[in-house]
């Protein structure tokens, strides 16, 4: 029988997180999916962790390559469900995402959809912040440029073979580029409230939080002025190397404004220099 949902999970050295994500799955009142594990080169004990869920219908590849961008559409090209769900390997999901996303599929047909992401934690500064961006990303969707919540997303697997798939040449925001490849065919996704992804705050942890919206702030700047980010502007790790699930009790000390007017005047710098090239 035909799955109706291929979930494909890009990895690259992602032991700690991989469990937990796999678990969840393992753990849904419905089983009407495939689980596709497409690792870009682990050097840690990444690709033995399906071995460890019998109980789940999982398929894992191993590909030379790490880009999470070749790494889903391989996944889905060998892929069999009607509907390809993408998630990162550090996400995790509820006891009732697949029956309460196949439900909403049903009820409000759609070729892309855009889930609602939560923070990790409880705080109400993290939940604020994220509350906002959700708010962001629905509205955008309305735009010319809309925005995605991540890798994580929901497609129509004919409709994401006719859009190509994953820009592959792309440094950073894939994510948003194929979203606004949908729009160019005349689809918006939809946004859904009730169907949530908690997402890892493990590199807001690790940098902090400055200097993470710096890159955002980058990368939104470029998307903007290119609508491509297809070259390196900036240090950005995939992967789960270097991340701990733990949260480190050592903070950095700096001055917040002093830190602030530097990020800005290189973000200034970076986009300047790229705009007078042309």
């Amino acid at each position: 029988m035909q799955p109706f949902f291929s979930i494909i999970i890009p990895t690259l050295n992602e032991e700690q997180c991989l469990p937990r994500l796999l678990e969840d799955l393992q753990n849904q009142n419905i089983r009407n999916f495939e689980v596709i594990v497409v690792d870009g080169g682990s050097s840690d004990m990444t690709i033995t962790i399906p071995s460890h869920f019998p109980q789940l219908k999982i398929r894992c590849y191993k590909i030379k390559k790490s880009n999470v961008s070749i790494q889903r559409n391989f996944g889905a090209g060998k892929s069999q469900g009607k509907y390809l769900v993408f998630l990162d390997a550090d996400s995790q999901i509820i006891r009732g995402f697949c029956k309460n996303l196949q439900h909403t599929i049903k009820m409000k047909p759609s070729l892309v959809y855009i889930p609602k992401i939560l923070p990790e934690d409880k705080n109400i500064h993290s939940r604020l912040i994220f509350e906002l961006v959700n708010i962001i990303i629905e509205l955008s969707q309305l735009m010319p440029r809309p925005f995605s919540s991540g890798g994580n997303m929901i497609w129509e697997k004919n409709f994401f073979s006719l859009v190509g798939g994953f820009d592959e040449k792309l440094f950073l925001a894939e994510d948003h580029n194929i979203i606004g490849k949908a729009v160019s065919w005349g689809v918006h996704a939809r946004y859904l409230d009730g169907i949530k992804i908690v997402f890892s705050l493990r590199r807001i942890e690790k940098e902090g939080n400055l200097r993470l919206y710096y890159k955002y702030i980058i990368a939104t700047a470029y998307m903007v002025l290119k609508k491509k980010i297809d070259k390196k502007i900036f240090d950005y790790p995939m992967g789960g190397a270097g991340y701990s699930l733990s949260k480190s009790k050592k903070k950095k000390k700096y001055h917040l404004i002093d830190q602030l007017r530097s990020y800005l005047k290189q973000a200034e710098r970076l986009i300047v220099d790229d705009v007078s090239k042309k």
